[in-house]
């Protein structure tokens, strides 16, 4: 009961700290900053003062919560429940007040400023391009950032970009998702490769061809390979590349075979590659999504509508 009140009670400091009547964003930045070293001395150094001046402004911001937010125990410095729970919000208030700073310039600065998006590296490459020539002949004063990751989810829940496309996610309470598209992967061959005149593969046919693929920790290498696991199929992997680019020129040379996604083939109508459906092929199902409570730009907006035109 004791503990319940005792957070009741610091829920509702924190609820009036964030309506500015007692803190700084100095003092909220402060802190963050202490919670990431748990370090007087390094935290100081980073933020550029005295450690001195450090410790007397958490000592005000916790006189003014009534509560430790740090222990110190020797040399070691560790968050307090209180100064667990204050983080969660001192976060919110630093990401509340980014937004408004965002939100105002791209009002004042007819979209300027950049657009950060997180896309894995590989075939999307291909269908985006079109799309961010119009993208910028609408929007010519904003920056694009297209960044290649392997961990979308977290890139955008760690607020390092403003919008992910990948796999699609679960739901999850702190983003806003949309669906695209599911695809299905093929085969891909050299054109006049013994296998081009059958109109699908069985998966154990798989096991007996030489392959080109992705190397493992890319995202689409990591799909078939679960597919392997689950159609008791062992690859031949004789060569891997991180680029699609590459693996179809390997296709070309006869190197091996490789298995992409379905619609790859249309952005290679010129080489003398052929895909062959799959049965029962791996499947990936695409989607983008973003922060629920960081600002979106209306250029980012207008760059998710296009997104989903071109995509779904």
């Amino acid at each position: 009961m004791i503990e319940q009140y005792y957070i009741f009670y610091l829920n509702n400091s924190i609820k009036l700290l964030l309506k500015g009547e007692m803190l700084e964003l100095r003092q909220i930045k402060y802190f963050l900053m202490l919670c990431d070293e748990l370090h007087f001395t390094e935290a100081a150094y980073k933020l550029g003062i005295s450690q001195p001046t450090l410790s007397q402004q958490i000592r005000v911001l916790e006189d003014e919560l009534n509560t430790p937010l740090f222990d110190r125990i020797g040399k070691k410095t560790v968050l307090t429940e209180a100064g667990a729970l204050f983080q969660q919000y001192a976060l919110q208030m630093v990401h509340q007040m980014e937004n408004a700073k965002l939100s105002i310039s791209d009002l004042m600065n007819q979209h300027t400023g950049s657009l950060r998006v997180a896309v894995f590296s590989s075939d999307l490459d291909y269908r985006l391009t079109p799309l961010l020539v119009k993208f910028h002949k609408e929007y010519p004063k904003t920056k694009i950032q297209m960044l290649p990751s392997n961990n979308i989810l977290n890139n955008v829940l760690n607020n390092e970009v403003d919008i992910g496309i990948g796999l699609a996610i679960k739901s999850h309470d702190l983003l806003h998702k949309i669906p695209l598209y599911t695809e299905a992967y093929s085969l891909y061959v050299r054109d006049q490769h013994e296998l081009t005149h059958k109109k699908s593969i069985l998966p154990e046919e798989l096991s007996t061809l030489p392959m080109v693929m992705y190397p493992k920790g890319f995202i689409g290498r990591d799909l078939i390979e679960a597919w392997c696991e689950t159609n008791q199929v062992s690859l031949q992997t004789i060569m891997e590349t991180g680029s699609a680019t590459s693996l179809i020129q390997l296709v070309q040379e006869n190197i091996g075979a490789t298995i992409q996604p379905s619609r790859l083939i249309d952005h290679f109508q010129e080489t003398n590659v052929t895909s062959i459906p799959i049965n029962n092929p791996p499947t990936r199902e695409l989607g983008i999504f973003y922060r629920k409570d960081r600002y979106i730009s209306t250029a980012a907006h207008s760059f998710i509508k296009k997104v989903v035109e071109l995509l779904q």
